[in-house]
């Protein structure tokens, strides 16, 4: 790496800058293959996500606060992106709500769809990316990426992106109230993040689960289509906006209860993991395939290229035969940076 210059964690810095956005922008159809070919509406997704993610990524490591701390770090982002840079939260007119922009409106907050991106911004924007920036580049895990100037400064272009958005891009002006209320939400989830999300985590209940890697590809898969047809779904599935938030949950809740099964023993259930988030990638995909099909050209390449992707990451990446069972441990492995005791502690 020293061949690198200055930066010995450039490659993996790169990936996981431009994995944030690629994901939850192109290959979710957010923001089709056609429309990156601007190259500002391009830098200003970049701009956005890569620092988002970055900032989220590097608080939890520094914290070692583990996964359970990124997911609530994840939901931050996800406030700060619908909420206080684009204001999709209060905006009734955003392009994308179709039902949402009354179903589920109350105080002139999209509550449904508020819950909903939360969520998807949690796990498809930050936590994705991560997983797989540190499935790839195994020795990044629980380290940092970046010096604490750098640290800094994607702080710094965080917040400068946020203002940038909601002053000159979106032209909706939701009350002080309401943007006061998302700046708290916020604040609360990364307090909550550093105190105690490990220590929740831990006291959730953990059973013994079937081990194939295919019933945690299917409850990714499920995971995320089950998000996208019940809050997307909206009044068809929930009949009020209540129903549809306690829908969300109980899904949302199952697939915690899976998967805090892999925290107490990460490296015996890496391909569990792997195989949870290639499910719920493997909606992206088909999603990207169906969306082709109606006219939303790239679609499919993006999607065949995430697919071929993720089975090369599977086959390939190093990490793969350090997690197949042997007599002995695996000494990189004590580096998974996943929060499994009481105090939120990683290990």
């Amino acid at each position: 790496m020293a061949d690198m210059g200055a930066h010995p964690n450039r490659r993996p810095l790169l990936a996981l800058v431009l994995l944030s956005p690629i994901i939850a922008e192109m290959l979710s159809g957010s923001t089709p293959p056609l429309e990156w070919l601007n190259p500002i509406a391009a830098l200003l997704l970049i701009w956005l996500y890569g620092a988002g993610v970055l900032v989220m990524r590097e608080t939890a490591v520094r914290w070692k606060t583990g996964w359970p701390s990124i997911l609530l770090l994840g939901a931050a982002y996800g406030i700060i992106e619908e909420g206080l840079a684009v204001k999709s939260f209060f905006d009734p007119g955003w392009m994308d709500l179709g039902t949402l922009a009354w179903y589920g409106r109350w105080f002139d907050v999209n509550w449904v769809w508020a819950v909903w991106l939360t969520i998807y911004h949690a796990v498809v924007s930050i936590a994705i990316p991560i997983f797989l920036m540190e499935w790839i580049w195994r020795r990044t895990r629980g380290i940092p990426l970046t010096s604490r100037r750098g640290y800094i400064t994607a702080i710094a272009l965080l917040a400068g992106a946020t203002v940038f958005i909601n002053v000159l891009l979106t032209p909706y002006r939701p009350s002080i109230w309401h943007l006061l209320g998302a700046a708290a939400a916020v604040a609360f989830l990364v307090w909550a993040a550093k105190k105690y999300a490990g220590g929740l985590w831990a006291r959730l209940p953990s059973r013994r689960l079937p081990r194939s890697p295919r019933v945690y590809a299917l409850a990714g898969f499920g995971f995320l289509m089950g998000s996208f047809l019940l809050y997307g779904g909206g009044p068809f599935f929930g009949i009020i906006p209540i129903i549809t938030v306690l829908e969300g949950a109980a899904v949302l809740v199952g697939v915690m209860l899976l998967v805090r099964c892999t925290s107490d023993d990460p490296s015996r259930w890496a391909l569990q993991r792997f195989a949870f988030v290639a499910g719920a990638m493997g909606f992206l995909i088909v999603l990207a395939a169906f969306l082709e099909l109606a006219g939303w050209r790239g679609m499919g390449i993006v999607g065949a290229g995430f697919a071929y992707l993720m089975v090369r990451w599977y086959r390939r990446a190093p990490c793969v035969a350090a997690y197949e069972p042997r007599p002995a441990a695996d000494p990189a492995l004590v580096h998974e940076t996943d929060s499994v005791s009481a105090s939120g502690s990683a290990r």
